[in-house]
């Protein structure tokens, strides 16, 4: 039993957190290094995340950059919000709030010109589907459009019945590009199509507050009220594009976004804090639109506020942490997920932890990551202002904008993952399992085109069967003269982009160690 216990011990000093390429998944906490002293580049620079090795580059420069509306310099730059994407169709252009107003960005996050200050920060531009250089945008009651190309507005419709129209600050253009949701002097919400020039019958809210409207993807349309509770008129409703009640969705609002399941089905997918009967504690939920059943996701401590935002279809949404109790990493107030961005698969197979945003409450809402995907989820920007209002007494609404692409071609799955499954007898440490029982197994299901088996050799290591897809592979000796720390035991690659599942049966005698896998292509 000492020797047991010393090498487990020996396991958990030596492990660390593994190889970072882009990305972690597995539970634990890890704490950002630096974090009080940390300096992001300069713009245009970039930084690889040191916990998670995810790519950031900084695409603004809010204290250099002239402010076209009031003089001098600006204070805060950022992305509008969460649930409407700042990229064009193809990625090739990016838009951002430069406090009044927006500002146009390339693909790689430079800066190009400012638009029209028409085009101010309460207007809700939108990107159009239909080509890369339209955008429409509300003023008063019309809907305009503006060329990004060659400068030119125009009048898509005057909705002369209304002093104002507003999707609400959160709603997008729809999936097929030709749908939006208004709300006309507040209170009548309607669809419109562009293409037809028609405008929905108008439901009427009669007064009743409502926080936001979404068009989904099949064109149905969401309000969000400020009620909890489940009678009508309470939580979130869905109704279709003729603005006839469906269903309720959920008790209560939250932070959200629509998008397709993997099985091209309609889903919502919020955080339910506020449901007064929650399926899981502060978690990230996904609600089909079709009859209204949830899934729990992820849960997170109660400690954490969260955005998310949803790209096409891709099986994932993108959801940040972000922590108004302001902890300091190493603390007890530092639980697991704290200040990250994460891809959260649909399926709930998979947790994807992409990196800390080191962002630090200095105000009430420019300090918020409101991480934003692109349409087809290979890049987002989020908001962070670094803690410089501390480290070089920065104005306390400053925040920029940094983008990142997390395409990952590996990704670690810790041995604490739930896609990993042991039978037998294992012993646990800190960052590893291990057994010596002959017929113990350990079980790996994933989805990619290779997997790598991450584990330890030493003098008193042992012999393993290796099993993939049911199949015998190999069987593997883990001995070795010299101690070596995450080792790669076993690989394979060149496999179907499908779901495989990965044994290790004990042989039995010595020691056969599981740190984590690693997924090719996830």
């Amino acid at each position: 039993m000492t020797t047991n216990f010393i090498r487990v011990v020996l396991f958990c000093v030596a492990a660390g957190i593994g190889i970072a390429t882009a990305g972690l998944t597995g539970t634990g906490i890890y704490s950002p290094p630096d974090y009080n002293s940390f300096t992001p580049p300069a713009v245009g620079g970039s930084y690889v995340d040191p916990v998670f090795g995810s790519t950031i580059t900084r695409i603004s420069n809010a204290l250099g950059m002239p402010n076209a509306d009031r003089g001098g310099t600006l204070t805060w730059i950022t992305d509008e919000y969460s649930t409407m994407s700042p990229f064009n169709n193809d990625n090739s252009r990016i838009l951002l709030v430069h406090q009044s107003y927006f500002g146009l960005y390339d693909g790689a996050g430079v800066y190009l010109r400012d638009l029209p200050l028409e085009i101010g920060a309460a207007s809700e531009p939108r990107w159009s589907r239909k080509d890369n250089r339209t955008i429409y945008y509300v003023r008063g009651n019309q809907l305009k459009t503006y060329d990004v190309s060659n400068g030119e507005t125009g009048v898509a419709h005057t909705f002369s019945e209304y002093t104002a129209i507003s999707g609400k600050g959160e709603s997008d253009i729809s999936f097929d590009g030709d749908y939006f949701v208004f709300a006309g002097d507040g209170r009548h919400v309607f669809v419109y199509q562009i293409s037809a020039d028609r405008k929905s019958p108008v439901f009427d809210t009669a007064g009743r507050g409502f926080d936001s409207l979404y068009i989904t993807p099949d064109n149905n349309v969401t309000i969000t009220w400020n009620q909890s509770g489940s009678g009508r008129y309470s939580g979130i409703e869905m109704y279709d594009g003729d603005m006839n009640f469906q269903r309720q969705l959920a008790r209560a609002g939250g932070h959200m976004d629509v998008t397709r399941d993997t099985d091209g089905s309609e889903v919502l997918v919020w955080t339910n804090s506020n449901d007064p009967q929650p399926i899981c504690n502060n978690g990230i939920v996904k609600i089909r639109l079709a009859d209204g059943q949830q899934t729990c996701l992820v849960s997170f401590d109660w400690s954490l506020a969260v955005h998310v935002s949803a790209p096409d279809n891709q099986g994932f949404a993108y959801v940040e942490t972000y922590a108004p109790g302001n902890p300091a990493p190493l603390s007890g107030g530092w639980r697991a997920y704290t200040n990250e961005l994460l891809q959260v698969k649909l399926d709930g197979s998979r947790v994807l932890r992409l990196t800390h945003f080191r962002s630090r409450p200095w105000n009430s809402y420019n300090w918020q990551p409101k991480l934003s995907s692109s349409r087809d989820g290979s890049r987002v920007v989020f908001n962070s202002n670094y803690d410089l209002q501390a480290s070089s007494a920065y104005p306390a609404e400053y925040s920029d904008v940094y983008l990142m692409a997390p395409a990952p071609t590996m990704v670690r799955f810790e041995q604490d993952n739930a896609a990993v499954v042991s039978s037998g007898t294992w012993y646990s440490g800190a960052s590893t399992v291990q057994a010596r029982d002959a017929g113990s197994q350990v079980q790996f299901t994933f989805t990619g085109t290779g997997v790598r088996w991450i584990g330890y050799r030493d003098p008193l290591s042992g012999v393993a069967r290796v099993y993939l897809d049911g199949v015998l592979q190999a069987t593997i000796d883990t001995y070795s003269a010299a101690n070596e720390d995450q080792a790669v035991i076993y690989s394979a690659g060149g496999l179907s982009d499908t779901v495989h599942t990965l044994t290790l049966e004990v042989v039995g005698r010595d020691w056969v160690s599981v740190d984590a896998f690693d997924v090719i292509g996830w």
